[in-house]
């Protein structure tokens, strides 16, 4: 063979191998770049279903505030009456808050004080039941309404902190006074030591049911608390007592479970649909002078929120829902559940996106090569 022989087939191997390298080179990196973009998609899409995952889909990061609305009512104390006296039998069924000043009750739960079902307008009715003196309640009308020189409502909110390590929004306040600053009550005879005891207070939060058996919600307050899941009572914390803790588990047939401080939660009755909308109302009143606390936690829950910015500066992400129409649910938003089958799709076409630019990269270089044996 001659020297320029040699050297032709040395130069087209040199070709070859440059040709090989360049397509080999391109062709991992689209299957790096096809892969990535799956990856991609799976990360966007919430490859896990857990809370955690997507609640980080809608901006929500460790430490970050989350703004639920919420609807106070100022209440004015009644005045104290002789229990014992008729005459006074009128001012005992109008009276509804400050019995600690008054120093005739028993601090106690008092279950049965509401309907276990709220009406049509998803409002809070009273059970109509007999007037105690240690349960004080015959028409809770003004505690969930405006009544002259009673009650005033005032627009407000709850300012939840999601918890990362334990997958909870989170409030938690041993001395909680939200309407220290409304003077609808000033000079109230109970409000002695700076704040403004005596409120009431709802707000609903919407969730997206995922029925994964680790969904539950922790409530523990003084007085009376009333958490409904849709419009049914799932939690009874009716009376005038110290803070006392609540608990609703969801499971993962939809059931919801509730207990009572250190009572093993029982069936509820109530049931919720996985992958469904619903709704977890709750109302609270502080009706004594005697401290206020309230404490709520949701855990490893798909609350239902969209990214908001708001004007106070509170940067987070608001509940998405309107209280003008107390049945609707809004929708996830931009937080998304994905199910385990959509998953294993995306991983699998992550696969076959590589093994395709892999097998196009391989015929790609047996090409070239077929081209050049062909110039010899």
């Amino acid at each position: 063979m001659s020297a320029k022989k040699i050297q032709r087939q040395h130069r087209r191997m040199q070709c070859f191998g440059v040709i090989m390298l360049v397509v080999l080179c391109f062709g991992s990196i689209l299957a790096v770049v096809g892969i990535s973009n799956s990856i991609e998609k799976i990360h966007e899409n919430i490859i896990a279903k857990t809370p955690d995952a997507i609640l980080a889909s809608a901006g929500v990061t460790e430490g970050q505030n989350v703004k639920l609305a919420v609807s106070y009512y100022d209440q004015k104390a009644d005045p104290c009456v002789n229990l014992y006296d008729k005459a006074n039998a009128e001012a005992l069924n109008d009276r509804q808050f400050e019995w600690s000043e008054c120093g005739y009750y028993n601090k106690n739960i008092e279950q049965g004080l509401v309907d276990y079902k709220l009406n049509s307008k998803f409002e809070l009715v009273g059970s109509g039941g007999e007037l105690l003196p240690n349960k004080g309640v015959q028409d809770i009308n003004r505690w969930f309404n405006n009544v002259d020189g009673k009650s005033q409502s005032y627009s407000g909110s709850l300012m939840l902190t999601y918890r990362q390590e334990d997958t909870a929004f989170v409030f938690e306040d041993e001395k909680f006074y939200p309407l220290d600053e409304v003077a609808f009550s000033e000079g109230d005879f109970v409000n002695t030591d700076g704040h403004n005891h005596l409120f009431t207070m709802n707000f609903a939060v919407p969730f997206t049911v995922l029925a994964s058996g680790e969904e539950s919600l922790e409530i523990k307050a003084d007085d009376d608390t009333f958490v409904f899941v849709g419009d049914e009572l799932a939690i009874d914390l009716g009376g005038i007592h110290d803070a006392i803790k609540g608990e609703l588990l969801i499971t993962q047939d939809g059931e919801v479970y509730s207990g009572i401080q250190d009572q093993e939660p029982a069936y509820s009755g109530i049931n919720v649909k996985k992958d469904e909308g619903a709704v977890i109302r709750i109302f609270h009143a502080d009706r004594d002078a005697d401290g206020s606390e309230f404490n709520i936690k949701f855990n490893k829950m798909s609350l239902n929120v969209v990214n908001t910015d708001f004007a106070n500066a509170d940067d987070g992400v608001q509940i998405a829902y309107d209280p003008s129409d107390p049945s609707y649910v809004a929708p996830l938003g931009e937080s998304l559940v994905v199910h385990p089958d959509t998953t294993r799709g995306y991983l699998i076409m992550a696969m076959v996106e590589g093994m395709v630019i892999v097998v196009v990269a391989i015929f790609s270089v047996v090409l070239a090569k077929s081209l050049l044996n062909n110039k010899k």
